[in-house]
């Protein structure tokens, strides 16, 4: 699976194009370090193993972040949020129902929160996405999603998913 994960694992289409290895990860019974070694002596090169690779380091400055940043699961550590003008009250909820019910009318954001809410399990290139298509074109506040990923997500990862949403839509 390791050999396949830098060209599979953006396909929404594929039923594992994700590891899977997330949960392990987050609860400690697998060890980053550990893994990054396995992935060294696998024998793949570096173009095969470039992502997977760089995702481990994502992970640890998530972890980082949090530690910096220790609101930034509510609060945004970027600027492009704050000045954003959000919609609310009954429009707000209308608008996130939708998005969380995977009925926008958008079949990759459907189809993903349905994904999402079904199985727990979502690609990275989904989550950004959808993380994109709800701030950025539905104008509903990023904590929302934040927090619904949380609930919904079989690896919720409190750093991982905060510095996710905190990058929803932006490089």
């Amino acid at each position: 699976a390791l050999r396949l994960y830098e060209t599979e694992r953006s396909r929404a289409d594929k039923e594992f194009a994700t590891s899977r290895l997330s949960p392990h990860l987050r609860v400690g019974t697998l060890s980053p370090n550990e893994l990054y070694w396995k992935t060294e002596d696998s024998g793949l090169g570096y173009e095969e193993l470039k992502t997977f690779s760089r995702r481990l380091f994502w992970r640890d400055l998530a972890y980082y972040q949090l530690k910096c940043f220790p609101d930034m699961r509510n609060v945004p550590i970027r600027k492009h949020y704050q000045n954003m003008e959000w919609v609310t009250g009954e429009e707000e909820r209308r608008r996130f129902e939708a998005w969380k019910s995977g009925k926008t009318g958008y079949p990759i954001v459907d189809a993903g929160m349905r994904e999402l809410y079904a199985t727990g399990w979502m690609t990275q290139s989904i989550r950004m996405v959808v993380a994109s298509f709800l701030v950025e074109y539905l104008r509903v506040n990023w904590v929302k999603g934040c927090e619904w990923f949380h609930y919904t997500l079989a690896d919720a990862d409190s750093a991982i998913n905060a510095m996710m949403w905190n990058n929803a839509g932006k490089s």
